[in-house]
């Protein structure tokens, strides 16, 4: 097997901003520059590995990586290195690169400083930098002040980032941030409305900053109420129409301010994705129309409009949900009308993955079942953890299964409210073995198996531990199966398509995982599960009452994937799901 070099998404993502700034000092082609500027953004908000794209030949899906970039990638995955970045850098002190990303210093200022103290390295590049302002000897440099040299000292000092550096914050995070803000902001009375935009609109599963447009009728007095926000540490840029500030939790808020009639050009603009918006500004000058924040104009006319609807009818497509502006081929499909029917929260019927105290949940079945039905669920399925026998023993485990089995089918007879299904979530083990017996499997309803340890194994290993559950005669669904922890643990390096292939060949159905920090499967394989006929379910993985509402993140993702209900298996009725189960395994 050819050797390959795994880099995480944010070592590629710093080896392309340390090139960026080269080109930059360099002065090379504002275009180049640009495409390194857009691609940065792309990866940034990833949370697929681009490693595990390029392995199965996807890296084309990301939006801005053309032939060159893709060139550069198979180099740097396959050697380790990219010849051309090296060259790029080659001349340059070593020293500007580790001065990336403090607030105060870019590219530029990174270059002056690292050549005026001589920083040929990286080592002790921070504390010389630091001790250099300390003596005041910066502020005297060309391009640098006394309020420049405070800033840079206050940087290191707090080692305050860029919003560009600062880490991305799950979705969940960000939306109780904009649900403190929008709430504040609606209690004004000249504030028709607060709408976040940008990838928190789109339902990307991390978010960078916040970006809110605000529809008023007095705009200063709107701003002027904003800056008395409570949780606002620092005000980075005040003007006219816009207000940034940086909250106590280090997080941006960017607020813009527009009247009713710009309302819908401002949040289309501010939703992006920017490749959405190049592309559509491509098509629409195509059709004589020129679009901005503040409407389309045409023949010399501005056109304004309140609602994104009207926006895109005018230049004669159908709304595009913000989910699906990837700036892929979501523009050509709406030329075409077939823009797929997204799945909605509503067309859920049900849940098959929750956790009660009988494993790791916080409340009781009782308390679980009871808020399943408030949210109008035909059935529930609980899936505790399985007892370990190798803790318990076999006849106590088996004893604990026979009555959990008793006491659903009691609940079951005794009211008409929701079905519950009896399922466990049992290990794949380490030796591709489940930590079941079978002839305490068949006493469920259904099993989910899900891998949760040993993660370093070997990229074969792995695989093989996923593909012996997929054929397994008595595993129904496989969960999580990348194992992934947004921002914690990186996707496990399974072979997919082997995977696929065997969870295909055995009717396996295959998880959407609900849970912020997880979202899988990811969003960049449920297509390829799709396209193999595979079928696909969205659990909530709830541990208490108040996460079975995160399935609305799996609906997220299934959304930015293009599912539509039909896509999903928890959309059909309680008879349909049972058939659906049983023909996922010999039970």
């Amino acid at each position: 097997m050819t050797k390959t070099f795994k880099f995480s998404n944010k070592e590629i993502v710093n080896l392309f901003k340390e090139v960026l700034a080269a080109m930059e000092v360099k002065k090379f082609s504002i275009f180049r520059i640009r495409a390194y500027q857009n691609v940065i953004i792309t990866i940034e908000g990833l949370t697929v590995s681009v490693f595990n794209l390029w392995e199965n030949n996807k890296l084309d899906e990301i939006p801005g990586v053309g032939p060159t970039l893709k060139s550069h990638m198979d180099e740097l995955f396959t050697t380790g290195r990219v010849v051309e970045f090296d060259a790029i850098k080659h001349d340059l002190p070593q020293g500007m690169f580790e001065l990336l990303g403090l607030r105060g210093i870019g590219a530029k200022k990174a270059y002056k400083l690292a050549a005026a103290f001589k920083l040929h390295s990286r080592e002790d590049t921070l504390e010389i930098i630091k001790n250099a302002a300390l003596s005041h000897k910066i502020q005297n440099l060309d391009g640098f002040g006394e309020k420049s040299e405070e800033q840079i000292l206050i940087s290191l000092t707090e080692m305050k980032k860029t919003k560009q550096e600062k880490p991305r914050m799950l979705l969940m995070q960000a939306e109780e941030i904009a649900g403190r803000i929008t709430s504040y902001l609606k209690n004004h009375p000249e504030i028709k409305d607060a709408v976040v935009m940008g990838s928190y609109r789109r339902r990307a599963p991390t978010i960078g900053d916040l970006d809110i447009a605000i529809k008023t009728t007095d705009s200063q007095a709107a701003l002027n109420y904003f800056l008395k926000y409570p949780e606002i540490e620092e005000v980075v840029v005040s003007g006219d129409k816009r207000v940034a500030v940086t909250l106590s939790n280090d997080i941006q808020v960017d607020i813009r301010v527009c009247e009713d009639d710009d309302f819908g050009s401002m949040m289309q603009y501010f939703t992006g994705s920017k490749n959405h918006n190049i592309i559509l500004r491509t098509y629409a000058l195509e059709h004589g129309c020129s679009l901005s924040e503040y409407g389309i104009k045409k023949r010399g006319e501005l056109n304004k409009f309140t609602c994104e609807e009207d926006f895109y009818n005018f230049i004669k497509l159908p709304y595009i949900p913000p989910e699906i502006r990837h700036g892929t081929k979501e523009i050509e499909l709406a030329q075409k009308n077939k823009l797929p029917n997204l799945i909605q929260i509503t067309d859920l019927k049900g849940d098959l993955h929750s956790h009660t105290i009988a494993s790791d949940g916080l409340n009781s079945f009782q308390e679980m079942v009871s808020e399943a039905i408030k949210l109008n669920y035909d059935y529930f399925g609980v899936s505790d953890h399985a007892p370990s026998i190798q803790t318990k023993g076999y006849d106590d485990v088996a004893k604990i299964i026979e009555n959990t089995r008793r006491m659903i089918d009691t609940f079951n007879n005794s009211q008409s409210k929701i079905k519950v299904l009896f399922g466990y979530e049992v290990n794949i083990l380490a030796d591709s073995k489940i930590s079941l017996p079978d002839e305490l499997l068949k006493i469920l309803d259904y099993a989910v198996a899900s891998i949760h340890s040993s993660f370093n194994q070997d990229k074969k290993t792995l695989t093989s531990r996923l593909v012996a559950a997929a054929r397994h005669p008595l595993i129904n669904i496989i969960g999580h199966p990348s194992g992934r922890l947004i921002n914690e643990r990186e996707s496990a390096d399974i072979d997919w398509r082997e995977f696929f292939i065997a969870a295909a060949d055995n009717n396996k159905i295959i998880e959407i995982n609900s849970q912020p920090n997880r979202l899988d499967l990811t969003e960049d394989l449920i297509p390829d599960a799709l396209s193999r006929n595979i079928r696909l379910v969205i659990n909530s993985d709830a541990h208490s009452t108040g996460q079975l509402n995160y399935i609305k993140y799996g609906i997220d993702a299934a959304r930015r994937s293009w599912c539509g209900k039909e896509d999903i298996i928890n959309t059909q009725n309680f008879d349909q799901i049972i058939r659906i189960l049983q023909s996922s395994s010999l039970r």
